[in-house]
């Protein structure tokens, strides 16, 4: 079992303990990310609650992440078909090296 690490933030007013694989200066960064994403969220919805905040930042954060598994999944096609056609061109090569 991996080394877990605790590490403890505060998201809007809640005071949060994390119980990660990751190093504290990982985490210092996650938790500076939330609290800015947090922030632009409050500042666009001043009467929302923590809660609320919390969604909407999950969510963002979900659609975020989808939308880049869905381009590492295309680069991954494009990296593949690339490699079909190298493939295909140097046996296209040695065909034509085999002739002279």
């Amino acid at each position: 079992m991996a080394n877990l690490n605790r590490y403890k933030f505060t998201f809007g007013k809640k005071t949060l303990t994390l119980t990660t694989e990751y190093d504290n200066l990982f985490m210092e960064e996650i938790a500076k990310v939330a609290t800015e994403k947090y922030q632009a969220i409050k500042d666009q919805m001043p009467g929302a609650d923590d809660e609320t905040i919390a969604l909407l930042l999950a969510i963002n954060s979900l659609s975020t992440q989808l939308s880049r598994e869905i381009e590492f999944d295309d680069k991954e096609q494009e990296l593949k078909d690339l490699r079909n056609k190298l493939v295909a061109v140097k046996q296209d090569q040695s065909k034509i090296e085999d002739s002279l």
